[in-house]
């Protein structure tokens, strides 16, 4: 068996496992989620660092919903066609930058470190490379501290994307 082979039978087993255990639950907070990545980095850190930009990604477009501009129903349309960094921020830019007068890139402390966390997400999903533990859990720390980044301006805008989100309704046309 490849190495390339062995290491997509461990990841399938390892996400099965994950998945059995239910590694994330719907009324998980994000720091629990970040601290049970934290933990799976010691065993696993290449899925680690898949689930931190998973984690990224439940984040921004939470964030997006609940700082944007638009009602609901449109951002979450616009989200369905949003996916990696640049699409995050160029969304962030539109929805919610006018709002809280900052873009993504300038929230997250460290964007470089973000991208390529992105990019090792994107090149293990798609079996196109594998990694070393230490680079695997140097863009789970990455992504986490972006999400981190993005909470700390939710809460300066009273805004906990734990809970409940704001809701924002398009306006009715007058007949």
């Amino acid at each position: 068996m490849s190495p390339m082979a062995r290491h997509h039978q461990s990841f399938a087993s390892v996400l099965e496992e994950a998945q059995s255990k239910k590694v994330f639950l719907v009324q998980d907070s994000s720091p629990s989620r970040e601290e049970r990545i934290q933990v799976l980095a010691q065993t696993d850190p290449a899925l680690s660092a898949i689930l931190s930009v998973i984690h990224f990604e439940w984040t921004a477009r939470r964030s997006i919903i609940a700082l944007g501009t638009s009602p609901n129903i449109d951002i979450r349309e616009k989200l369905k066609y949003c996916h990696g960094c640049e699409k995050y921020k160029d969304l962030w830019k539109e929805e919610v930058a006018p709002n809280v007068n900052q873009r993504l890139p300038d929230i997250v402390k460290d964007w470089q470190g973000l991208r390529r966390a992105f990019s090792l997400r994107h090149r293990l999903v798609h079996g196109t490379s594998s990694c070393g533990a230490e680079y695997a859990r140097d863009r789970m720390i990455w992504a986490i501290a972006a999400c981190q980044d993005i909470r700390a301006v939710c809460a300066s805008y009273n805004t906990d994307i734990d809970a409940r989100l704001p809701v924002r309704r398009r306006s009715k046309s007058k007949n």
